[in-house]
Formats: C-alpha cells, sequence, structure tokens
C-alpha cells in the first residue's frame, strides 16, 4: 500500500491517496488496481478499476504514482 498526502493549509487543502498493490482477483485472468482518495479526516471514495493482464495492471498502477508525484502529493 502506497499513501500519498497533499496539505496546503492557505488553500485548506487536505487531500489523501491511498494506492493498493497490483492483485489477481477471483476472476480468471483479471487483475485489479484498487485506489481510495478523499480529504484527511472524512471517509475516502473507493475506485476499482480491472484489467485483462497483468502488464496493463502494473502500468497502470506506475501512471498512477506518478501523476500523484506530478501534482504535487507527497508519499508517506
Amino acid at each position: 500500500m502506497i499513501r500519498f498526502t497533499k496539505v496546503d493549509e492557505s488553500r485548506n487543502m487536505k487531500r489523501f491517496y491511498i494506492l493498493y498493490p497490483v492483485y489477481d482477483t477471483l476472476l480468471d485472468g483479471v487483475y485489479a488496481v484498487v485506489s481510495e482518495y478523499g480529504r484527511i479526516g472524512r471517509t475516502g471514495r473507493t475506485f476499482i478499476k480491472l484489467f485483462t493482464d497483468h502488464k496493463s495492471a502494473v502500468s497502470y498502477y506506475n501512471h498512477c504514482i506518478s501523476k500523484r508525484i506530478y501534482h504535487g502529493y507527497s508519499r508517506n
């Protein structure tokens, strides 16, 4: 599990983003990338994206990590 946070007190911004590792689902050949995001101190939203092959799932997982870093999130 990788946790990112972004805090900017001047803009009242306190966000989190959690990315869970790629895992094989109970369905044959289906892989899932699960992320959770929201405001720190609140219940977050969960997003599940399914893929038919492991390579695509890992590619999306790495894309999510680089996107959070690009948008100013710090890794915790």
